[in-house]
């Protein structure tokens, strides 16, 4: 999430029609026990959810060699390994730029880097949602429309879109971080700096609006439509047993509901309950500074590292949910 201050933090670094980064002198960051353990349970994480999404990869590589010559994965599979890669692109980017940034306090990679890693880490978040988001409408598809979707190559293109999306959504990224050096007074560095969005919005309510924007394509759109999806599955499945409770039970039909869909169903709202319960802490504290920064003098060092660390949990449970209903 891109760094925030208050109207009045940004009169007293830029001009007043300018941004500015959370920074002040006299109240620098520091590594502090509590953020020592975020270090470490970054990185356990890190190697948790690294090592079950390349297990889940490889699995999928050896179901791929099983299968007759010329024969593809299933398009559940080619999803459920789109997600992985998504997963695994977050893991080895968030977690380890995470643990290190909290390490060394301030920004030591220079501007490039500075740009490159903020976007690759956005990037690298919007990929799982978007994922997510594909495997529902493609969920839903199925099941209110199999024949539609069974004959079109629908989930192909809506993989490539997410994929699209991510990476053009986190561009603004490239261009609204950059490394700054804290002076004092007299003009004279004290040695710290930092990868911040200082400077980088004309008014502070356009961050404010670039802050929100995000959040909604992060959490609120990818929560919503896979919310609608089942819904509209489960609607769906009603409306079916009641017209005929036999359906449901019947493995080729243009009007059931195969098992295998019905188990892919309850992946699917696994999928989006796991979503929500591990990144609602995150986004609430985000949302809570967003519109008060001083909240950070009022909540514990360990609550929002706590929080902060709750996300990291969705790359570790996806694995371990397809690979429960797939396996």
């Amino acid at each position: 999430m891109a760094n925030n201050a208050s109207p009045e933090q940004n009169q007293n670094h830029c001009s007043p029609i300018n941004s500015s980064s959370p920074l002040m002198q006299g109240n620098l960051p520091s590594l502090t026990l509590s953020g020592k353990i975020r270090v470490t349970v970054t990185f356990f994480l890190f190697l948790l959810s690294t090592t079950f999404n390349v297990s889940f990869l490889l699995k999928l590589k050896k179901w791929t060699q099983k299968k007759e010559k010329g024969k593809k994965l299933s398009r559940m599979k080619v999803l459920l390994k789109h997600l992985t890669l998504a997963n695994l692109l977050e893991t080895l980017i968030v977690m380890p730029l995470d643990g290190m940034w909290n390490i060394t306090v301030q920004w030591y990679g220079g501007e490039f880097l500075c740009k490159v890693l903020s976007y690759l880490k956005l990037f690298s978040m919007y990929a799982p949602a978007f994922m997510m988001v594909v495997i529902s409408l493609d969920r839903s598809l199925a099941i209110t429309r199999p024949l539609a979707v069974s004959t079109s190559k629908l989930g192909q293109s809506l993989i490539g879109l997410g994929w699209l999306l991510s990476s053009l959504i986190a561009g603004p990224q490239l261009y609204i971080f950059r490394m700054i050096h804290l002076a004092d007074g007299s003009g004279q560095s004290e040695g710290f700096s930092q990868c911040v969005t200082h400077c980088s919005f004309p008014q502070w309510w356009h961050q404010a609006f670039y802050n929100l924007f995000t959040f909604s394509c992060l959490f609120i759109i990818p929560l919503l439509i896979m919310l609608i999806c089942n819904a509209k599955i489960i609607f769906t499945l009603t409306r079916i047993l009641r017209q005929d409770p036999h359906k449901l039970q019947l493995n080729q039909s243009k009007n059931n509901i195969p098992r295998a869909r019905l188990r892919t169903l309850r992946m699917t709202v696994a999928f989006a309950t796991s979503f929500t319960i591990c990144w609602t802490p995150y986004y609430v504290l985000g949302i809570w500074y967003w519109f008060d920064p001083e909240m950070l003098n009022r909540v514990s060092d360990p609550v929002n590292h706590f929080f902060f660390l709750f996300a990291f949990l969705n790359p570790c449970f996806d694995p371990l949910i397809y690979g429960y209903f797939s396996l």
